[in-house]
């Protein structure tokens, strides 16, 4: 029997391949333009509320990083493409590591508080939530589960 791909996993395995492009662009601006990196992740981070803060702190380490995130987003894609289960047990890991964090964000959010800065913290969480929901669905979590072949049986 042929195991389908569920759209929204197709999904992720396509955005996972973006986010290879994403990673590979920022280490390379992270090597070859630091300034045009910094003004984006201002840009990126309204308030406060997003990867700037972070980023900025890793220094030196910034390329290495991204460098990483380029191939665990490589790994990512094909997983989720291959529908390896260790993938979404990852991703909603690192969910719920991306909502502790965004706990950590509120004290300057309330601050400060600007409209571009509670939008992206509530698209944020909201994409979390609806990922996550999605990911511990039953018809998702049994696509992922493995297939006895008939050698098997």
């Amino acid at each position: 029997m042929d195991k389908r791909r569920p759209l929204g996993i197709t999904i992720l395995a396509v955005l996972s391949g973006v986010g290879v492009a994403q990673y590979a662009v920022l280490a390379a601006l992270a090597v070859f333009d630091r300034a045009a990196l910094d003004g984006l992740l201002r840009a990126l981070s309204p308030s406060g509320a997003g990867p700037e803060a972070l980023h900025s702190a890793m220094g030196r380490w910034l390329p290495f990083y991204y460098l990483a995130m380029t191939g665990l987003s490589a790994a990512m894609a094909l997983g989720f493409w291959r529908l390896w289960n260790w993938v979404r047990l990852v991703i909603l890991t690192m969910m719920a590591v991306s909502l502790m964090l965004m706990l950590g964000e509120l004290p300057g959010l309330f601050a400060a508080p600007t409209a571009n800065a509670i939008g992206l913290t509530l698209l944020r969480v909201g994409l979390c939530v609806l990922w996550g929901w999605y990911l511990l669905r039953r018809p998702v979590r049994e696509a992922f589960r493995p297939t006895l072949s008939w050698s098997a049986r």
